[in-house]
């Protein structure tokens, strides 16, 4: 496939959503310039619907406003035979969801140190973006309404970057939300967005607890079948800690956990800096760390496949007992999850031993092979004990005494 969307030439149909269509495309120039992107345009299916345009628009003037390391930039904005399409930063990684679903599938949980990690990336992002005033300084009252693990990026330099700002609530909006329908993925939607109350940064925090509470665990906090269930348990705030299921985990989580998800917003952190702060002090308490060098080799390796090089080089984690695993719902970002778990075979040293290694494991002696190793050992002893009994009768003959092998001097100041 190759094509154009404006002045940028598209290679490759990355998703196709209800609203939109994203491509990998690049920008070409003199000299051999070249500058890989990623295209978002209007479904074809949707050209002249005036509302979906215009929240298309307000997601472009919003995104734009954003200049964060932790949030997808956004490069330009333009119209290409009657269609709106946006141009942005291109992500060498995976969405956070398939790095979730792979490490169920492959039995290996995300390391705790880069959980935390992630989850502060993106609420280092948010902060930034709940604080941002526009142009003339007015505050943009900015609510993201739909972080969850498939708009979050995580690049291979190590990076979590927050996307899709689509559904976004902002004061320069032009379109308000219809009437009945409710923003965002229900699954992560805290208490006041499932009421449809009035929100305010507070919602973004409950989700970002939600994404890193399946982050740790390995599965979604409300998994709940039935849609009306998942309603329920979101209102009820009877949430399990995260301990319950991974063991291991430090109770500081649990507690950050709980203050992030409890159901009156009153009682959570006040914003996502508060969030992001506490996360930080719990990393300087773990032993291992994390940084965006260590996440960039985390996923680089699970990205690659060279699992088996990296978990040598770290400490081996317990598995987790449970047989299922997620489905993305948006594979087509991501490299496909594998169907099984793993087996990492590490290859033998050229060199001979090797301290890292692991030891080779033998069957335990039968009764009988003991009996024929001590059988073999009785002459050695018999013979070792005959040479000192002639070595001491020998040093009473002649009346030495046996000298120490080591000298000990002591010396008073």
């Amino acid at each position: 496939m190759s094509d154009k969307i404006g002045p940028y030439e598209v290679t490759e149909l990355l998703a196709a959503g209800g609203m939109a269509e994203i491509f990998v495309g690049k920008k070409t120039g003199p000299g051999g310039f070249e500058k890989p992107l990623v295209v978002k345009r209007i479904h074809k299916k949707l050209l002249g619907d005036r509302e979906i345009e215009a929240m298309f628009v307000d997601e472009a003037r919003v995104q734009a406003l954003l200049d964060h390391p932790h949030i997808v930039q956004i490069y330009d904005f333009g119209e290409d035979r009657g269609s709106y399409f946006i141009a942005m930063e291109y992500i060498s990684g995976a969405t956070l969801r398939w790095v979730i679903d792979n490490a169920n599938a492959v039995r290996r949980p995300v390391p705790v140190q880069h959980a935390l990690r992630i989850a502060g990336d993106v609420l280092c992002g948010l902060h930034y973006a709940h604080e941002r005033n526009d142009d003339d300084g007015q505050p943009l009252k900015l609510i993201h309404r739909d972080i969850s693990p498939v708009n979050v990026l995580v690049a291979r330099s190590g990076q979590a970057k927050v996307c899709d700002f689509g559904v976004a609530k902002s004061e320069i909006q032009r379109v308000m939300t219809r009437a009945g329908i409710v923003k965002g993925k229900f699954r992560y939607m805290s208490p006041e967005q499932i009421n449809a109350d009035p929100l305010d940064r507070r919602a973004d925090v409950f989700a970002v607890g939600c994404v890193l509470w399946e982050l740790l665990v390995g599965r979604r906090l409300f998994d709940h079948a039935n849609e009306d269930d998942v309603v329920a348990a979101i209102r009820g705030g009877n949430y399990p800690d995260a301990s319950d299921h991974r063991g291991g985990l430090p109770k500081t989580i649990d507690r950050i956990l709980r203050r992030a998800l409890h159901p009156n917003r009153d009682k959570r952190f006040k914003n996502a800096r508060e969030f992001h702060l506490s996360i930080e002090e719990t990393l300087r308490l773990l032993p291992a760390s994390s940084n965006a060098v260590l996440v960039g080799e985390y996923v680089s390796a699970e990205l690659d496949g060279t699992v088996a090089e990296y978990s040598s080089r770290t400490q081996k984690r317990p598995l987790p007992e449970r047989e299922d695993f997620l489905a993305s719902g948006f594979e087509m970002l991501d490299p496909p999850v594998p169907l099984a778990p793993t087996m990492i075979a590490l290859p033998p040293s050229a060199g001979g031993d090797d301290v890292d290694s692991e030891p080779e494991l033998r069957p335990p002696p039968t009764t009988m092979g003991r009996l024929i190793g001590a059988s073999l050992m009785a002459p050695a002893a018999l013979f070792s004990g005959l040479g000192v009994g002639v070595e001491r009768l020998i040093g009473l003959a002649t009346g030495k005494k046996r000298q120490p092998a080591v000298r000990v001097t002591r010396t008073r100041q």
